[in-house]
């Protein structure tokens, strides 16, 4: 059996501005239940606590065989980088693992670092399982598994037969909220979005789920035995299957939850809101996106104006808030283009508005497309995590990182100040409203004190991240 400890790395610890929602590591969460059935594991989140000499403290005791981080393309590498070697200078002999999206986006930028020995592409389920099972037999066998380093990656796993999250493998009462899983895949194919090259078959839409009994299990867990009532499903679109889908709103909508979640404008219909109303969710993030249909066009969204208008007065008769997301500067998108978007969000009024500057981002096709047409050049791209760590921008800055678009920085720039606060004020007192006829006490203090602090950056990679 072997002892293994799954790190999470701090989210920017170049931010000295701390008040913000700690959110569960949901991929070691995953992990972790892939394999608490064989060998012993232990979660070590750096967001809840980033002092080194209580990391070193819990290092030397605990003592594992095996260290896995996840690594995202964003600021969490600066973490990754300083943690990493901590771990192999109180223990040389320990095997340090990473996974993460940033291990497929540029893996030779992690197994170049010292401290890294062995790195996990694709889906960790199965592959970290077989990892922890053969260091047990062998070690001198776990460079030639598949997903490991550059070797072949496996076939994506049946999640028919995967157990759902075990939450438990964390101290949920630390956590400011709770992040579910259901699926992995979009319908979708957005040229902005990885999902289709993470979870897509030969580039074409791939959704797959945990059986029905599974994600019920989980949520009696959560529910039932832990008492949260208030979480996000962080499925790129929820609803993606209307029958798994209403299994899951008929358990949830006696048991007073409230929740967030996502849906792509086309899945948006009287019925599944009805549907999801009842079972406790108030708020739905749509990716809108733009207010122009070339924008629309460019970006393969596969949605049209009058959909994604008809989704935010769907929201509206359900009495569902409408979070559009929009992004502004992509490439190609010109200043009419822009003008038409902030038309767009004044005339059909989303209940909430998310509107940030588009940051290409590595892994995508619409990063492809930047640099083959010189947007950005092959040159500047980072070649070590601390550079890579940088791309995404500091969250203490506004400022343009990137501008593809054919838009002039100064009026791009402008116009995302001017739409960063559109709403954002009426949306909290209606939240406010809503927490207080729930009688969720706890949770108004807390949108309360949201109002008066930081609401987050103007530059911000667009597209949600769950590690």
């Amino acid at each position: 059996m072997a002892r293994v400890l799954l790190v999470q790395p701090h989210e920017d610890r170049t931010n000295e501005y701390n008040r913000r929602r700690i959110n569960t590591p949901i991929n070691l969460i995953v992990v972790g239940t892939a394999i608490e059935d064989k060998h012993e594991v232990k979660i070590y989140d750096r967001n809840l606590d980033i002092d080194d000499e209580k990391f070193v403290r819990f290092l030397k005791k605990y003592n594992p065989d095996i260290v896995g981080f996840t690594a995202m393309t964003s600021p969490m590498l600066f973490d990754l980088v300083h943690t990493g070697k901590i771990v192999k200078k109180i223990s040389p002999e320990v095997i340090v693992i990473v996974g993460g999206i940033h291990a497929q986006i540029d893996p030779d930028s992690l197994l170049n670092e010292p401290y890294v020995d062995y790195i996990i592409q694709g889906e960790a389920d199965e592959t970290f399982l077989e990892f922890c099972d053969v260091f047990d037999k062998n070690p001198k066998k776990l460079g030639k598994l598949k997903n490991i380093n550059h070797n072949p990656l496996r076939p994506f796993v049946d999640m028919e037969k995967l157990k759902a999250p075990n939450y438990e493998l964390v101290d949920l009462k630390k956590y400011g909220h709770v992040f579910v899983m259901l699926s992995r895949g979009c319908p979708g194919n957005c040229t902005f979005c990885s999902s289709t090259r993470r979870w897509g078959k030969g580039g074409i839409p791939c959704v797959r789920e945990y059986r029905v009994e599974e994600v019920l299990k989980m949520f009696r867990n959560l529910i039932e035995k832990n008492g949260i009532k208030v979480f996000s499903i962080a499925d790129d679109n929820f609803v993606s299957y209307a029958d798994k889908t209403k299994k899951i709103c008929d358990y949830l909508k006696d048991k007073k939850v409230h929740f967030f979640s996502f849906a792509r404008a086309d899945y948006v219909n009287d019925q599944t809101l009805k549907m999801l109303r009842k079972a406790g969710c108030h708020t739905i993030q749509i990716g809108i996106e733009s207010g122009s249909q070339r924008v629309l066009n460019f970006l393969n969204k596969r949605t049209t104006i009058q959909q994604n208008i008809e989704a935010i007065r769907c929201c509206k008769r359900n009495g569902i808030t409408c979070d559009a997301s929009f992004m502004l500067g992509v490439p190609s998108e010109t200043v009419e283009e822009l003008n038409e978007t902030v038309r767009f969000i004044k005339k059909h009024k989303p209940a909430s508005t998310n509107a940030k500057i588009f940051n290409p981002f590595p892994g995508t096709p619409i990063f492809d497309y930047c640099i083959n047409k010189g947007l950005i050049k092959k040159e500047s791209l980072p070649k070590t995590l601390e550079e890579w760590a940088r791309w995404t921008g500091d969250v203490k800055l506004i400022k343009i990182e990137h501008n593809v678009s054919e838009i002039p920085s100064e009026y791009l720039f402008k116009v995302a100040q001017e739409l960063l606060s559109y709403g954002f004020y009426k949306h909290k007192i209606k939240r406010l409203f809503y927490w207080l006829k729930a009688g969720e006490i706890k949770l108004i203090i807390k949108n309360m004190r949201n109002v008066f602090i930081h609401r987050g950056s103007l530059i911000l990679p667009f597209r949600k991240r769950t590690n």
